[in-house]
């Protein structure tokens, strides 16, 4: 039986520094693989890094897990200035430069897309949406899945993918309803939904109706750690181990064993990643 962390962030601060402690718990569960996430261009390396030395950081252990990074930038980088248009074909070149040194170990463009959430998000929306297709168009050139980040603006994100049918686009973290998962079955070819802990909130009904309507071949399971932290470890740093309790809770709700739900997650990783 083998799991899987589809959306993780060992280089997120809060983790980094403990990251070897971090795998060692990965793998000690039977964990298989695992991908970290960027938001900015130190996570990026960082990410990258961890990917390269895992082996190493893990060569006491029999059993090996593939460890992946991402390149991105995620929506909060416009919304707190981070990042202004004039730098916009810069940071776009400096991803694909990124992706053709470490193309060996980097497997998606994530984490972008929209976010008015935050305090400036609605003010930076056309930025935002810019920048998002800037992105869209560079996983297109490298033929490289996109992974979306999308907060409180569907029609926005729908917006811009609608122009890139044929990429291979994962939506994390899901936080829609079902009337969204019907319209992106029937318009994308390729399209993925992950789910983390909050589909589990005492509030999350919606949540879990989309849940209940989506087709295996299409869920992806994720932890987002260091966020999200599952109720039963609440209070402790959440961790890529602790996907586990999404596999369980999953499991319930879907009525399915545990070792297919596994076996799925296995099948779409390797869909979603193939070329």
């Amino acid at each position: 039986m083998n799991f899987y962390d589809f959306h993780t962030h060992l280089n997120d601060p809060k983790l980094f520094p403990n990251r070897k402690e971090y795998l060692e718990n990965f793998v000690k569960i039977w964990w298989k693989w695992l991908v970290n996430v960027w938001v900015d261009y130190d996570w990026n390396i960082r990410a990258i890094d961890i990917a390269r030395k895992s082996e190493e950081v893990l060569k006491e252990f029999w059993r090996k897990i593939k460890v992946f990074a991402t390149i991105g930038y995620h929506p909060s980088e416009i919304c707190f200035w981070n990042i202004k248009e004039e730098d916009f074909n810069f940071k776009i070149s400096k991803l694909r430069d990124l992706y053709l040194e470490n193309k060996d170990v980097i497997v998606w463009i994530w984490e972008c897309g929209i976010d008015v959430h935050y305090p400036k998000g609605k003010e930076t929306l056309k930025l935002q949406k810019e920048f998002f297709a800037l992105q869209c168009d560079l996983a297109d050139e490298l033929e490289l899945p996109i992974i979306v980040h999308s907060r409180d603006d569907f029609n926005s994100t729908f917006d811009i993918l609608k122009n890139y049918k044929n990429l291979k686009i994962y939506f994390h973290c899901w936080g829609y309803w079902p009337e969204e998962i019907r319209k992106i079955l029937s318009y994308f070819p390729n399209v993925w939904v992950g789910f983390a802990w909050n589909v589990s909130y005492p509030k999350a009904n919606r949540l879990r109706e989309s849940l209940k309507l989506l087709p295996f071949e299409k869920m992806v399971l994720e932890t987002d750690a260091p966020y999200l932290t599952p109720q039963v470890v609440r209070g402790k740093v959440n961790e890529p181990a602790n996907v586990k309790y999404i596999f369980e809770f999953v499991s319930r709700v879907r009525d399915v064993e545990i070792d297919k739900l596994c076996n799925i997650m296995e099948e779409n990783f390797n869909v979603l990643y193939s070329k």
